[in-house]
């Protein structure tokens, strides 16, 4: 029986495959794109940072209206997929990829997630949202440009780096991971384009709304009643363009202690921190870093930006962390967010993103803090249209611990790599023998580390992988259920797929 299927398998690759499957288009370089950066990291000189920056096609278009995208890839391999990380609130791509020889820091894969990806064989990305332009010495009121950065500006934006990394890399679909802020902005994203670009959806501890998203539900009960027009007549009344990082200025006291982490708790120099003694010692702080760390775990309620004390967060790494930060956020993204989410049907934005979250179907693996996601949110509940959604809860973890934590490498930098190399996705044409009615058409195929998940028009139906193993560059999986047996046939190198079963056939190209 098995070698039967495979020898139609083989048929089906051989003959069909060159006939129904899409020529493979080259892109010319996309318009507006300028390379300014190529250079190694500082301690992985085998990883190669690449940077590129481009005024956006979406306006305003002012003398801040810039994007950025960051590209790390190990020399001379073929990567293994393609990841592209969307920032949190005042992140940027800078700051997650690059670490060029000069920089007085020196970036390790424990603590910096592109780092061990690319080092594994990924071909990572990150954008510079357009804060990351705006100079940090720019006084708040001079920050009127960003009265109309909103969700239309940030997913457009977020669109035109993804294009540029899909052709630079040649990927088809890519994995698109957020962090924080990033996991609302990768919802929304995908709540428009997973179909066309995504293979996967990893949010890193996400805000409340992103959580909301990655479970594919909306408010349950919105008001109705936001008005987003008032609210934003309020912020340009008031001068009101941006929230800034922390609190005001706080932006030089990181950078002054990342740059002097044994100085006196003073800032500017002569001038004491307060509290001037340590509350929980009742000792004078030892240096800057002694105070940052105690204000740090305190932030958002103990251990909620960084569990420093529970040992999750090392004070350095948090305080460099912070250091890189841009210095302001538009005020109007979260207005808008709240419209949305307040909405059924929202009438203020042009496109009404959790009204489309169940429709998103692609896997999606998620993680959530102890002390932010999970003590501000709850658990999660799945509601997006793909069935393979895993939630890990990372218990003791802060915020920031998730991505730059002391044990963030063991328990969301390799469980994120594992689920990448474990995942297949096919898309193609198929049928599906139901009640000995044929369903034809359009056809994706998900494949995990345990399951076969089949959707043709619409039907989707599962089989429990029995067996699996590896031709050379050809993977055979064999599955059971309820429509009895599969085989599924993928070639790497050709970059296609084929499947026949008891009561199923596909044909396809592996994205």
């Amino acid at each position: 029986m098995q070698k039967t299927k495979l020898i139609v398998l083989v048929a089906l690759f051989v003959v069909g495959f060159a006939v129904i499957a899409p020529a493979v288009e080259t892109c010319a370089a996309s318009d507006g794109w300028t390379q300014v950066a190529v250079r190694s990291l500082k301690a992985y000189p085998d990883l190669e940072e690449t940077v590129w920056q481009k005024v956006p096609i979406m306006p305003p278009n002012g003398p801040y209206d810039m994007i950025g995208l960051h590209r790390l890839v190990k020399k001379g391999i073929k990567p293994l997929g393609v990841l592209f990380i969307l920032p949190g609130t005042w992140s940027n791509g800078e700051q997650l990829i690059s670490n060029p020889p000069e920089d007085p820091w020196t970036k390790d894969e424990a603590h910096t997630q592109a780092i061990y990806w690319a080092n594994r064989g990924f071909d990572v990305y990150a954008i510079d949202y357009r804060t990351h332009f705006i100079p940090i010495t720019l006084p708040a009121s001079q920050l009127s440009f960003m009265a109309e950065w909103g969700w239309n500006q940030w997913i457009s934006d977020i669109k035109e780096a993804v294009n540029k990394a899909k052709e630079v890399s040649g990927a088809k679909r890519i994995y698109l991971a957020g962090e924080s802020f990033g996991g609302v902005a990768a919802m929304n994203y995908a709540s428009k384009y997973w179909k066309e670009d995504l293979k996967g959806l990893i949010p890193l501890d996400p805000g409340a709304i992103g959580l909301a998203g990655v479970l594919g539900t909306k408010n349950p009960n919105p008001t109705n009643n936001y008005n987003l027009t008032l609210a934003i007549e309020y912020m340009k009344a008031l001068g009101a363009w941006a929230v800034e990082l922390s609190s005001p200025n706080a932006i030089f006291l990181y950078k002054y202690a990342d740059a002097y982490p044994g100085a006196p708790a003073e800032f500017p120099p002569g001038n004491k921190l307060q509290p001037d003694t340590n509350p929980l010692t009742g000792q004078p702080w030892s240096n800057i870093t002694e105070y940052l760390a105690f204000m740090i775990y305190m932030a958002w309620g103990p251990g909620g930006v960084s569990n420093i004390y529970g040992g999750y967060g090392n004070p350095r790494v948090m305080i460099h962390t912070l250091s890189t930060m841009d210095r302001y956020w538009p005020a109007r993204l979260g207005l808008e967010t709240t419209a949305y989410y307040n909405w059924s049907n929202c009438p203020y934005l042009a496109y009404d993103f959790d009204e489309h979250y169940s429709e998103i179907d692609v896997p999606l693996l998620a993680f959530q803090s102890q002390f932010f996601g999970y003590k501000n949110y709850g658990e999660f509940q799945r509601g997006i249209a793909n069935p393979d959604v895993t939630v890990k809860v990372l218990w003791g973890y802060g915020h920031l611990d998730v991505y730059s934590g002391e044990y963030s490498m063991n328990d969301v930098s390799a469980p994120v790599y594992e689920w990448m190399v474990s995942h297949r996705m096919l898309i193609g044409v198929g049928g599906l023998n139901i009640n000995c009615k044929w369903i034809c058409g359009e056809a994706a195929m998900y494949i995990n580390a345990t399951t076969i998940d089949f959707k043709v028009d619409g039907v989707r139906v599962p089989w429990t992988i029995t067996s699996q193993y590896t031709i050379k560059t050809l993977e055979v999986y064999n599955g059971k259920g309820t429509l009895g047996c599969i085989s599924v046939l993928i070639s790497k190198d050709c970059n296609a797929g084929a499947a026949a079963g008891t009561n199923a056939f596909f044909l396809g190209e592996l994205v």
